[in-house]
């Protein structure tokens, strides 16, 4: 097993890059607003707020503060369904289009860059790494929640 201070040195170098500010650069849908410009556009229709909650997996509460941005900026359209005023509808406007494929295009400058400058190969061999670093993140995670699960059960017996 690798040694803490290793570990350590290893977390304290990946943190100094900030690597989420980075790739934040070339992700279509990190960022609350692009995500739901990205969905509106791909939809194609008027969708509920619901389902940009359930693409997004976030609350209905989370959303409902988005749009109200997003609204504010003139980026969508929001109206109440006729049918159940209850739920609300969105739909995005040509000013929020115009931010999107603004947003894509920065997107495809940084990432058009970053190939260039490595090959493909290279980047592929990088995506390739993070799913597997994501995996063992993931397996370790279930075994943490599996021996938690455990003990919670265990201790349920004693008591």
């Amino acid at each position: 097993m690798a040694k803490e201070q290793e570990v350590l040195g290893l977390l304290a170098e990946f943190n100094s890059i900030h690597p989420l500010e980075f790739l934040q650069h070339i992700d279509m849908t990190s960022m609350g607003i692009g995500n739901v410009l990205g969905f509106l556009c791909a939809s194609g229709r008027e969708v509920t707020a619901g389902e940009i909650s359930e693409y997004m997996n976030v609350s209905t509460a989370r959303v409902a503060v988005l749009l109200k941005k997003m609204s504010e900026k003139e980026l969508i359209n929001r109206r109440s369904d006729p049918n159940d005023k209850r739920k609300v509808m969105v739909s995005i406007t040509p000013k929020g289009i115009q931010a999107f494929e603004d947003k894509k295009k920065e997107i495809l400058l940084y990432a058009g860059a970053i190939v260039d400058h490595f090959g493909k190969e290279k980047v592929e061999d990088f995506i390739e790494s993070c799913r597997n670093i994501r995996d063992i993140v993931d397996r370790v995670e279930k075994e943490q929640n599996t021996k938690a699960t455990w003990r919670n059960r265990n201790s349920d017996i004693k008591e």
